[in-house]
C-alpha cells in the first residue's frame, strides 16, 4: 500500500517502486514513469530528483509555471546552490527550508505565489518567536531561491521582491567590566581550560576559531598565529537521514583569514602551554580536536568559579574589542585583527564608550567654561 500522497509501494520482490507523471498524451492522459531502490528512503530520494527533472527541464514550467514551491526548493538547494556554497552555509539553507519554508509555503504553486504571500509568510514568522535576524536568514534564503527560478524562467517576477522586513534591534553587546575581567583571568590562570579564555580576552578570535587551532598556525618565534579555519557543527543529509558532523571549514570570510601577532604576556603563557600541550590541535580532549560547545560549557564553569554572571562566549570577543577601543587602537587596525569587513563595521559595532571614558571626556569642556569665566 502507498503512503499517503506519496504513490511509493513496496513490490513482491521487495524493492520499493515510485511512480510519477513524466507525460501527457495528445488526449491529456497521463504518462507514468517509475523508480526502484531496495530502501524507503532512497526510492522517495529518487522520486523526487524524477519529478524535478519533469518539472523543471520541460518546456510547460517554462511557460506556464506548474510546480509548487516545495519541489523547486528541493532542486534549487541540491542542484544549485549546494555546489556553490560551504558546508555550513548549505546546512543553514536546509534548515531554513525544511523548517520554515517548505512548511509554510511549500504547496503553494509557482505560478500562483505573489508580493502578498510572501508578505505574510514573512509577517507570521516573529509570531513563532523568530528574532528579526532569523526572519532576514530565512527571508533571504526564499528570495535567493525565487531569483533563481526567475533566472531560470519558472517566474515571471520574483515575489520576494520589495517584502518588508523587521527592524533589526540594536542591543549593545554584553561585555566585561574591567575588574570582571580581572577576576576571569585570575579564575583562568589557575584552571587547565583556561588559556583558551584568556586567549580569546586578548586576541578576539571566535569560538569556532579557537577549536580550529592548530600549532602549524602558532609561531612563537615570530609571536603570531595564524587564522584560516573555523571549528562547527553543521547538519548534514545522507541518505535521506539528517545528522550532525563537526566540520574544520574555511574561515567565515575573506577578510576571517588573518594573522594576528601576539601581546608579550600571551606569547609567553603560549609557551608555557605548549609544554603541557600534546596532539595536532592546540585545544583538544583525549587526542581529538575540542568542539565549540565543549568549550563554551567550560567557559560557564569558569565563570561560575570567578563569581560573575552568566554571559556567553562571544562576549570576550567584545571585551577585547572595546578594551583595544579605548586604548585608542587604530580602527583599520583593530578591523584588521578582528576580521571584520570593513572597519566601518568595526566602528558601528565597537564605536561606544563606557560612561567612565564619556564622563572623562565631557570633563575636558571644564577648561574651556574656564578660559571664558
Amino acid at each position: 500500500m502507498a503512503r499517503r500522497g506519496e504513490n511509493i509501494y513496496l513490490r513482491k520482490d521487495g524493492r520499493y517502486e515510485g511512480r510519477y507523471i513524466k507525460g501527457r498524451r495528445p488526449d491529456r492522459s497521463p504518462v507514468y514513469g517509475s523508480v526502484y531502490a531496495h530502501k524507503y528512503h532512497e526510492c522517495k530520494e529518487k522520486l523526487t530528483h524524477a519529478k524535478i527533472l519533469y518539472l523543471y527541464e520541460g518546456r510547460t514550467v517554462k511557460t506556464c509555471g506548474t510546480g509548487n514551491i516545495s519541489d523547486f526548493m528541493e532542486y534549487w538547494l541540491y542542484n544549485i546552490a549546494k555546489p556553490g556554497v560551504k558546508a555550513s552555509t548549505f546546512g543553514n539553507y536546509v534548515a531554513n527550508a525544511e523548517n520554515w519554508i517548505i512548511p509554510l509555503l511549500g504547496n503553494m504553486k509557482m505560478c500562483r505565489v505573489d508580493k502578498e504571500d510572501v508578505q505574510r509568510f514573512v509577517n507570521v514568522l516573529p509570531e513563532h518567536g523568530l528574532s528579526a535576524g532569523t526572519v532576514r536568514n530565512i527571508y533571504r534564503v526564499l528570495y535567493t531561491a525565487m531569483k533563481k527560478a526567475k533566472e531560470y524562467g519558472y517566474l515571471h517576477v520574483n515575489p520576494c521582491d520589495g517584502t518588508m522586513l523587521p527592524e533589526m534591534e540594536q542591543k549593545e553587546a554584553r561585555l566585561l567590566s574591567m575588574s570582571e575581567q580581572k577576576q576571569l583571568e585570575a579564575a583562568a590562570k589557575t584552571n587547565k581550560n583556561g588559556f583558551a579564555v584568556i586567549l580569546a580576552m586578548y586576541t578576539g578570535l571566535r569560538v569556532g576559531e579557537l577549536c580550529a587551532l592548530k600549532w602549524r598556525d602558532v609561531d612563537l618565534d615570530t609571536a603570531v598565529i595564524r587564522i584560516s579555519k573555523t571549528r562547527q557543527r553543521i547538519k548534514e543529509i545522507s541518505g535521506g537521514a539528517a545528522k550532525t558532523i563537526l566540520i574544520d571549514s574555511s574561515a567565515k570570510t575573506r577578510r576571517s583569514a588573518r594573522i594576528i601577532p601576539l601581546p608579550i604576556c600571551i606569547a609567553r603563557l603560549f609557551r608555557e602551554y605548549r609544554e603541557q600541550s600534546s596532539g595536532e590541535y592546540v585545544f583538544s580532549y583525549k587526542g581529538k580536536p575540542l568542539e565549540p560547545r565543549v568549550l563554551q560549557y567550560r567557559f560557564k564553569a569558569l565563570l561560575k568559579k570567578a563569581g560573575l554572571a552568566d554571559i556567553n562566549f562571544h562576549a570576550l570577543r567584545h571585551t577585547f574589542a572595546t578594551r583595544c577601543m579605548e586604548l585608542c587602537f587604530d580602527v583599520k587596525t583593530l578591523s584588521e585583527i578582528l576580521g571584520h569587513a570593513s572597519a566601518k563595521m568595526t566602528l558601528d559595532k565597537y564605536g561606544h564608550s563606557q560612561m567612565v571614558h564619556k564622563r572623562a571626556a565631557m570633563q575636558n569642556l571644564d577648561r574651556v567654561f574656564a578660559a571664558s569665566a
